[in-house]
């Protein structure tokens, strides 16, 4: 039977900062007591409902709660409820509980597992980027209060830990990826971590590729006769369009077109360059340029959100579409190096030898935010996670992509 004991993060702060950035873009997906709640205020107010609201259709069970999406205002972008100096109308006028369920509960989530209940929080909240506020570790009565709602809006939300694999066709017991686990948690949670945070996370994930029973070529599972650093390439390249879209509030859900990038591999182009606002670079500029050691505010964002991952279980298998503790781990390995190699790409564009400190914090914060939000809306198909199941399984291809990003 599954424990009911609620499970905090060591070192992660959030208080609202009341900067507007969740009450920009994005729809809010509204219950239907929201919605009965805001129709009649804002037909208090004359506001036309048919500009503010959208009937939500949806195949997923798990939004079951959810009949209508709150939109946002065309001219701006900005939540029709944002007064001119950020606040929220709702909650100025009638207290948070009037608020829609989901603005309530940002941008803390939750992961049920056999050994308890997860909390976390989204980098797509400027305090959590910042690390402001309170210790969750101190919040505990309000994270409670923030789990029973966060149970009421997904009821249906059942995560099944009991098929776990190591790899694909390997199984894990919980309890035995918890053992594995702790030794990640211990060393990306000290605040004073010196080195990469995406290498320390590689090299600690090798002891879980050491616990694979029979030997696999892992390099090349499906002796794809390409040379692998094409695909590096390829891989990286769409990764980072898929993960940073040019526009990341019209691009919907986040999604691997895993035909189009075994295509392109297999046709092995000469020359695959990555796009950056209006300039493209080819491989070996972006080896060529060389970030080294990030200040010390970015390296421990970049600590953070890699603990996180690890730390809520939102990276393999029901936590993120069902891939492989291996790949999952190397998956995030690869997310820590997309990050960087988009500040190489953003050093390049602009023609710089180098970053302040807070320049490098600001560009990194924000594209940790966005890839925040579409880690959030990932929805991989099978083939998509086939492809990328074999094609992060491989420690030398998560050795190269990280010398990319150095």
């Amino acid at each position: 039977m599954w424990m009911s004991e609620l499970l905090i993060p060591d070192g992660i702060n959030f208080d609202c900062t009341c900067c507007g950035n969740c009450c920009f873009e994005w729809p809010v997906p509204i219950t239907r007591e929201d919605f009965s709640r805001i129709e009649t205020y804002a037909q208090e107010k004359s506001l036309d409902s048919k500009q503010l609201f959208r009937v939500l259709r949806t195949d997923d069970e798990k939004l079951n709660a959810f009949s209508h999406s709150l939109e946002k205002r065309d001219a701006d972008g900005l939540c029709q409820f944002l007064t001119a100096d950020k606040r929220c109308q709702l909650q100025n006028e009638h207290g948070p509980q009037f608020k829609p369920a989901m603005c309530q509960l940002f941008p803390y989530t939750f992961t049920n597992t056999p050994s308890g209940t997860y909390a976390s929080v989204s980098f797509a909240a400027t305090g959590v980027l910042f690390n402001l506020g309170r210790p969750l570790s101190d919040q505990r009565e309000l994270l409670s209060e923030k789990l029973i709602l966060f149970n009421q809006l997904f009821p249906l939300l059942k995560l099944d830990w009991n098929d776990i694999q190591l790899i694909d066709g390997q199984s894990l017991s919980f309890h035995d990826y918890l053992e594995g686990e702790s030794t990640i948690l211990a060393k990306l949670g000290r605040d004073d971590l010196t080195g990469r945070s995406e290498r320390i996370l590689f090299e600690e994930g090798e002891r879980f590729r050491k616990r694979i029973s029979a030997p696999v070529k892992l390099d090349n599972a499906a002796n794809i006769l390409v040379n692998q650093k094409i695909i590096d390439q390829v891989l990286v390249r769409n990764l980072l369009a898929t993960y940073f879209p040019d526009n990341v509030y019209e691009s919907g859900m986040c999604e691997v077109d895993a035909e189009a990038v075994a295509r392109e591999f297999m046709a092995e182009p000469h020359n695959v360059t990555f796009a950056h606002g209006a300039k493209s670079f080819g491989f070996q500029a972006l080896l060529d340029r060389r970030i080294g050691r990030l200040p010390v505010k970015s390296r421990d964002l970049l600590r953070r959100f890699c603990y996180l991952k690890i730390f809520s279980k939102l990276y393999f298998g029901p936590g993120f579409n069902y891939l492989s503790v291996v790949a999952g781990l190397h998956h995030v390995v690869i997310l820590a190096c997309l990050l960087r190699i988009r500040l190489k790409l953003e050093l390049l564009s602009r023609d710089l030898s180098n970053f302040s400190d807070d320049d490098c914090f600001e560009i990194l914060a924000e594209t940790i935010r966005v890839l925040e939000r579409r880690l959030t809306v990932s929805t991989f198909s099978r083939d998509a996670i086939a492809m990328l199941e074999v094609l992060l399984l491989s420690p030398k291809r998560v050795e190269r992509i990280l010398e990319l990003s150095a």
